[in-house]
């Protein structure tokens, strides 16, 4: 009973069954056949029974199963229980004697197999293997006991033996992964040994780890958790440092737009840049300049980077570079995405390039597709950009100007074509240091930003319309229309949506449907195109890095490299792992925040405009936690509000607390404090 033999005494015997009291005032019925020894000791209570255990147990304790199984072990036969009593204790054996032996038979396995037909002995070869097997377990034991001690006092044992060493990585995957972690069980029991302040094992496994100099306070265990390679193999750097881009622009086959002026626009600290733009004016009949050729160039990596080499297998794993404000991890090795592939101004690339023709209007007159070389004049940053379209004196400025003039024609044909956009504000953040948190919010309808944008839209809907009436196997973008008729149905009579704000954004952004990917074209309803692929980033996500091989090998030999199979399965790994790493991105984003928070606070704690924010209702609803965004951050928060108070209304919330592992800000009403 309860997992051993039990010593118990006779209360009534009936035909097929025992009632017995196995402790005081606790019976139990059980069938005779459960009985493996009757002492034929008689006893009147349960102190006469406690006295017999006791002599039982102490007699056990002496007792050596080894002597007797060295006796019987040359024969594999099965012995009976009085055999073997005899064989131990001699023909006088008594009653508290034979309970011993049968305590120590039951207790441990090592020596005999107990089996219906009587206890055998084991091969020495099998006791010696589970003695051995034992003396690991006492030493992994004693190991596990000193780790802990050392852990407890925020260090790791000078050298790490390897059941140490293994421990130590089962708790670091524990920190990642929780209960659904194969181990937790064993991390889980290392834990319970400690002292701690908090139920949640799994934060505790963070802390220590953080503690003994195993993890940084700031420790990103997401890239744990979603199996993020941080550093490239051997083989991948060094395929990266032999890529010969030389050969690329020898190709006779590819353009010279190298006389083209031609930039690239990006954030001031980008380094894989991948697409750069040109603007030629194109005189009319009469010779008037009413027409434009626009140029997008994307660096042509698919061609860089055969297919099936090294480099390609590591791009397909990781199958998009990860951005977080404190990190960023690139798809491909850095002398590829930073330097042979770069659009770096003043150097000879081999790009593919899109040229539309264009009128003010924006009714694109033709366009074509070509491989080519170009050189990058300069690489502006979108402050600079910025500076340039406004500034009529810049070196940059009559280009510029033009450029953002034809994509806004290029907008508002699509905004008719029914597109939808939400210009909501991004958060720009960059960790200088752990305790040195830079927050910038950067408008995303800034004239360069939104130049940009519409340049990768036009290029990758024309690259789109390229590959579908030739045929070519691809990856499409389409996405129904969202349906904006009645934006504030449902809400409470009296709210005021207005023209734009975090309101009406949240609003419209309930509304959008997923993207779907397919390998037919079909509208995408929230860009306002006929059709549409990813091929603009293909230093960054693999997918276009596909894409753009596609399109590059059928302009060079007239059929495509990849089946329909072959796009499909790229396109279905590429959904669920860039979603997963959208998610991770987006984790990191909040963390890093919530620190700038929480440092803030820190360093001013009596400021209370510091802990003062003010924030938009979003959803108010009864018995819940409202939804609200920060009007000088475009971050949603939650907390309780009066069942009053309406969506679309300002409110002041003080931060009383931050809580950086659950990655969540505690927010106060400040007139319900």
């Amino acid at each position: 009973m309860s997992g051993g033999i039990t010593i118990a005494r006779v209360v009534d015997v009936e035909s097929s069954r025992v009632r017995v009291a196995v402790r005081r005032k606790k019976e139990a019925r059980l069938p005779a056949e459960r009985i493996l020894l009757s002492t034929q000791v008689f006893a009147e209570g349960d102190e006469q029974v406690a006295e017999f255990r006791k002599q039982s147990e102490d007699i056990a304790s002496e007792v050596d199963i080894s002597e007797l199984w060295e006796v019987v072990s040359d024969e594999q036969i099965a012995y009976s229980f009085a055999d073997l009593a005899d064989l131990y204790w001699g023909a006088d054996v008594t009653p508290t004697q034979q309970v011993a032996l049968l305590l120590c038979l039951d207790r441990d396995a090592l020596y005999f197999e107990d089996g219906k037909t009587g206890y055998t002995p084991r091969a020495p070869d099998a006791v010696e293997e589970t003695l051995a097997r034992r003396n690991r377990q006492a030493q992994q034991a004693t190991e596990a006991d000193d780790l802990v001690k050392d852990l407890q006092s925020g260090a790791l044992p000078t050298t790490l033996t390897p059941h140490q060493q293994m421990l130590i990585d089962s708790m670091r995957d524990y920190a990642a992964f929780g209960d659904d972690y194969t181990r937790s069980a064993l991390v889980k029991a290392l834990l319970n040994k400690m002292e701690r302040s908090t139920g949640n094992l799994q934060r505790l496994a963070f802390n220590v780890l953080v503690n003994c100099g195993e993890f940084a306070p700031d420790e990103p265990i997401e890239l744990v958790r979603d199996d993020i390679a941080t550093e490239f193999s051997d083989d991948a750097l060094a395929a990266s440092e032999i890529v010969n881009e030389i050969t690329l622009l020898a190709d006779l086959d590819r353009t010279d737009l190298t006389a083209l002026p031609t930039f690239t626009i990006d954030d001031a600290d980008t380094q894989d840049r991948d697409d750069a733009l040109s603007l030629e004016k194109l005189p009319d009949e009469d010779g008037d300049a009413e027409n434009y050729r626009l140029g997008i160039h994307i660096t042509d990596a698919g061609a860089l980077i055969p297919r099936g080499s090294v480099l390609d297998e590591e791009a397909d794993r990781r199958m998009a570079s990860l951005y977080t404000p404190d990190r960023k991890i690139p798809m491909l090795p850095t002398a590829v995405s930073h330097d042979k592939g770069s659009l770096e101004a003043g150097k000879r690339r081999a790009a593919l390039s899109l040229l539309a023709d264009i009128n003010a209007d924006g009714e694109i007159i033709g366009f074509e597709v070509k491989p080519s070389v170009i050189v990058s004049d300069a690489a502006l940053s979108y402050d600079e950009a910025n500076s340039a379209i406004s500034t009529g004196d810049h070196s940059h400025h009559d280009m510029l100007a033009s450029l953002h003039t034809l994509t806004e024609a290029l907008k508002r044909k699509r905004e008719a074509a029914g597109a939808v956009g939400i210009d909501r504000a991004e958060l720009l953040i960059k960790v200088v240091s752990p305790d040195d948190v830079d927050v910038k919010v950067v408008q995303r309808n800034s004239p360069a930003r939104e130049m940009v944008a519409e340049c990768m839209v036009l290029c990758n809907s024309l690259l789109a319309s390229f590959c579908a009436e030739r045929d070519i196997p691809a990856s499409y973008r389409s996405q129904s229309a969202p349906d904006l008729s009645d934006l504030g149905a449902g809400l409470p009579p009296g709210v005021e949506i207005g023209e734009d704000g975090p309101l009406r954004q949240y609003l419209m952004m309930r509304r959008f449907a997923p993207a779907d990917t397919r390998t037919a074209p079909a509208p995408h309803g929230g860009l306002g195109v006929p059709a549409y692929i990813q091929a603009t980033s293909p230093l960054r996500r693999y997918p276009d890095m596909v894409m753009q091989r596609q399109i590059t090998h059928y302009l060079s030999t007239g059929e495509p490299l990849y089946s329909v199979e072959d796009i499909t399965s790229v396109a279905g790994r590429a959904d669920m792992q860039l979603r997963a790493m959208g998610k991770l991105e987006d984790e990191r984003r909040r963390y890093w925040l919530l620190k700038f928070f929480k440092l803030r606070m820190e360093k001013a704690p009596d400021d209370e405009e510091i802990a003062s924010f003010q924030a938009i209702v979003l959803e108010n609803q009864p018995r819940r936690s409202a939804m609200l965004e920060l009007t000088d951050y475009p971050f949603r928060v939650r907390a309780r509000l009066p069942d009053a108070i309406l969506p679309g209304e300002s409110v002041v919330l003080r931060l009383h607390s931050v809580d950086l592992w659950e990655k969540r800000a505690n927010f106060i009403h400040v007139l319900d404090e």
